[in-house]
């Protein structure tokens, strides 16, 4: 030991008595002239007092002690107590509350003695309080009485064990300490820490004497000994706040050493951080595999109930709610406070029509009152021939045997509204758990991120963050480049998709499992009444499923194709059929495809190859069906002029209400139908004998506008062309090609394949109405001369493409040997060709020259 303190005996439970000449009671020693100072600037303020100053003055009667009242670990309460102290309404600490808590805690005090003053330290959850002390008692026994009582006060609080335990929890014993230094008592942004920073005005001091001096305030966990600046860290913040409060400008040695004291942050060492930065190849596909699954374990879970609730909507939509007498109580008021609200503006037209006696008509309510009228006349009178049909799709889903059903018909004829309008909606158990699935709504998704969401839509997979794909590709290849290895974040869309559907199954079996339950619970309940012999067997599920096909949800894949619009979508129908053919398999549900295009049907046969296929096939409805239909919603009884306007439209439904809408909106059934016979003509002009968007890059626009119009001329003249007519062109030679034409034509609705025993044999008109737009678009010279001359000219292109191949074999026999017999065949084939060149050649020739009346009417031997 060295200097003033080398009488310092180091026992850190004896009080620390330090020798007189280190401090004086009755008088203050200043290292700087901060006395000077602050007398200077005393004597031209007014205030004056320790909020100003931050320094605390005392008389040579006076004591100044620091009250610790609990403690300050909190480390959100030291940040905002100066957001809370301007909030009104909330508890305020003031002066006049500490000082009745202090005089609670410290009581009894001799008669004489009195608080002079109080500071208090609301972020540091204690005070500096002055008292004037008797002059019978010294300053020494005054402390220690007042300490005393504390001590005694707080005993008798804690009366109880719980109270006990408690408070060595959280540390709320109040605590005295007797201030050595002089206070600076500051409102700074620098908040209490567990370690204090000691620098030194004068000669340093060591680390026996740094424990002697602070051990008094609490655990000291670590010291270290600068001469610059020593530091000690204690075992908590509170007894770092009163070392600092007690300690700070206390004069050591006569004057020759100061102590000022400051908070120092703890800086903690983050191993996780650490381990991360140093071993990024292990550390960050570790984190994103804990990520992935973390969020598998939050979102699947409510996905999974979303999806869940898009399938059980019928039973667990609004309107089920609505019948409960305590949701009307509550939802009656609330609508019409809207009600009210948002109609507000219309009090003055009302006011007004109601004094003259007009009513004001809801145009709105009418439409939807006259749609529903339609579609209950379109129930009783259009449906009536399907009925046996829609009968028998009711049979096979109740007898639950491979319900794997496909209903088939061209685009238009009412599958989805024959499906679920007028079969499933209609049976009570049926309509129950319906999940539908509009195929065109996903292949014609153009981005990852739509085409996500638009799935997303159709299952009820909820949420879904698409924004998520952008920022997985980043993270990706930012970890390729910290690692050399790809971090799998950034999946493909197709094992997106294929995950949705997966979870989509499970909910599925948890719609199933949730009737089962329920099921088991009744049966349970009662064999509990129930003697021993006549309990009742539990079946499994799969036996429970197999028995009540109500159980299992209904699939409705709608629009499936075999192609979708975007080609990078074609994945999607294969997808789809695989995920139905899994539910099927598992025996979880009823999966009912409908479909215009029959070459889809090959996804299903791969799906699954061993099962029969349930179909349905729809057919458009006959002339009388659909003029009665006509009849019963225009309410007309004449069908003399209906009868030839309906004739081009063939029964096709979708045609039907087009001419329905027409003839509402005021038009006559002339300009209807001859209006829908021209919009027809275009989009078949537009779509099928353009050349542009035939020859796009678009791999299923295959078809080539010359054997578009060979097809409607064919087609024009006769209801149905045999295959083996159509063949007989030069345009329709290839047989692969021509099938993967014809289908593709087939899947836009221009025509329609029938097959006899699997095999194609005729091809009729796709839509009725398209027969009459073929002769519409054939009637027009101008329109007939330019497509029959781009006919000709693409039969011209075949037979020159042909002579330069004849040309090529000649030349290279020649080259080799002379061999007659293939001579003669090919010269014979070249001047074939060459004629019939010169007759197409002719016959463009002729159709220049053409008027209307001497347009021809034959093609190819054929007669028009």
């Amino acid at each position: 030991m060295s200097r003033s303190l080398r009488h310092i005996r180091l026992n850190p439970i004896q009080s620390f008595k330090p020798a007189l000449p280190i401090i004086s009671l009755n008088k203050r020693y200043y290292s700087t002239d901060i006395e000077s100072l602050k007398k200077q600037s005393d004597s031209t303020e007014t205030d004056n007092s320790v909020n100003a100053t931050g320094v605390i003055d005392k008389s040579s009667n006076e004591v100044l002690l620091y009250y610790s009242f609990s403690s300050s670990r909190n480390i959100i309460k030291q940040y905002l107590v100066r957001i809370f102290s301007s909030i009104p309404f909330t508890r305020k600490y003031n002066e006049e509350t500490f000082k009745d808590k202090v005089l609670e805690i410290s009581s009894p005090l001799p008669t004489s003695s009195k608080i002079t003053e109080l500071v208090p330290l609301t972020r540091d959850s204690g005070a500096f309080v002055k008292f004037q002390f008797p002059p019978t008692e010294s300053a020494r026994s005054f402390i220690n009485e007042v300490r005393s009582n504390v001590n005694k006060n707080d005993s008798k609080r804690l009366d109880n064990i719980f109270k006990k335990v408690l408070n060595s929890v959280w540390n709320r014993s109040p605590k005295v300490y007797s201030v050595k230094g002089i206070p600076w008592i500051e409102d700074l942004r620098r908040f209490p820490s567990a370690k204090i920073g000691i620098k030194f005005e004068g000669n340093p001091l060591t680390e026996e004497e740094l424990y002697v001096l602070f051990r008094r305030y609490g655990l000291i966990d670590d010291i270290k000994a600068d001469p610059g600046e020593s530091y000690i860290l204690f075992h908590d913040v509170r007894s770092a706040i009163c070392a600092k409060h007690c300690i700070t400008g206390m004069v050591l040695d006569n004057g020759k050493t100061t102590l000022h004291i400051r908070y120092v942050p703890i800086q903690k060492k983050y191993f996780i951080v650490e381990f991360i930065s140093n071993h990024t190849r292990i550390a960050i596909p570790i984190i994103l595999a804990l990520l992935a699954t973390f969020a598998v374990l939050i979102f699947d879970p409510i996905r999974e109930f979303f999806i869940q609730y898009k399938i059980t909507h019928s039973s667990h939509s609004l309107d089920h709610y609505k019948q409960n007498k305590w949701f009307r109580l509550i939802y009656i008021p609330y609508k019409n406070l809207i009600n009210m609200v948002t109609s507000s503006y219309d009090y003055i037209d009302t006011q007004f029509h109601e004094v003259t006696g007009l009513k004001m008509e809801d145009d709105s309510c009418d439409t939807d009152a006259q749609s529903m009228h339609d579609l209950k006349q379109e129930n009783n009178m259009f449906w009536k021939e399907r009925f046996d049909k829609s009968k028998q799709l009711t049979m096979w889903i109740l007898e639950n045997i491979d319900t794997f059903i496909v209903v088939k018909g061209p685009q238009g004829s009412g599958k989805e509204e024959f499906v679920l309008d007028h079969t499933l909606l209609n049976n009570d158990k049926l309509s129950k758990k319906i999940l539908v699935l509009e195929c065109d709504e996903l292949s014609k998704a153009r981005s990852e991120n739509n085409l996500i969401g638009n799935t997303a839509s159709q299952l009820g997979y909820f949420p879904v963050f698409t924004w998520t794909n952008s920022i997985s590709q980043f993270v990706d290849l930012g970890v390729q480049g910290l690692t050399g290895q790809k971090s799998g974040l950034a999946e493909t869309k197709e094992n997106q998709i294929k995950n949705m559907f997966s979870l989509s199954t499970q909910a599925i079996r948890h719609i199933c499992e949730e009737d089962y339950s329920k099921y088991v619970k009744s049966v349970e309940r009662r064999n509990k009444k129930l003697p021993d012999e006549e309990k009742i067997e539990i079946l499994k599920l799969e036996e429970f499923l197999s028995q009540n096909p109500d159980s299992k949800p209904i699939i409705v894949v709608s629009k499936y194709a075999r192609r979708a619009d975007i080609p990078s979508n074609d994945f999607i129908y294969p997808l789809i059929a695989d995920w139905a053919s899994g539910l099927i398999q598992n025996n979880i549900a009823h999966v009912i495809f409908l479909t215009a295009d029959v070459g889809s049907i090959q996804h299903l046969n791969e799906a699954l190859p061993n099962q029969v296929f349930k179909n349905i096939s729809l057919s458009d409805a006959s002339m009388t069906s659909s003029k009665q239909y006509v009849c019963d919603v225009l309410k007309v009884k004449d069908t003399t002029t209906l009868d030839t306007c309906l004739e081009p439209l063939g029964g096709r439904m979708l045609d039907l209400q087009a001419f329905i809408r027409r003839i509402k909106s005021g038009e006559n059934p002339e300009q209807a139908i001859t209006e829908m016979i021209s919009q027809a003509a275009e989009i078949i002009s537009t779509v099928f004998l353009n050349e542009h968007l035939s020859n796009s890059n678009n791999s299923d626009n295959n078809w080539n506008p010359a054997q578009v119009w060979l097809i409607m001329k064919l087609l024009s003249n006769k209801d149905e062309i045999n295959f083996a007519e159509i063949i007989k062109s030069p345009l329709f030679k290839k047989s692969k090609e021509t099938m993967d034409t014809l289908s593709t034509l087939e899947k836009y609705d221009l025509i329609s394949l029938r097959r006899d025993k699997g095999v194609l044999s005729k091809i009729v008109t796709g839509r009725p109405l398209y027969k009459a737009a073929f002769e519409n678009i054939i009637s027009d010279l101008r329109i007939w001369k330019l497509y029959e001359t781009n006919y000709l000219t693409e039969l011209i292109n075949l037979e020159v493409a042909k002579i330069q191949k004849f040309e090529n074999e000649l030349t290279t026999i020649y080259q080799i040997s002379k061999i007659d017999g293939r001579i003669d065949y090919l010269t014979k084939k070249i001047e074939a060709s060459n004629t019939k060149i010169v007759a197409y050649e002719k016959e463009i020739v002729d159709i220049a020259s053409y008027k209307a009346e001497q347009k021809p009417h034959s093609f190819l031997g054929l007669k028009f």
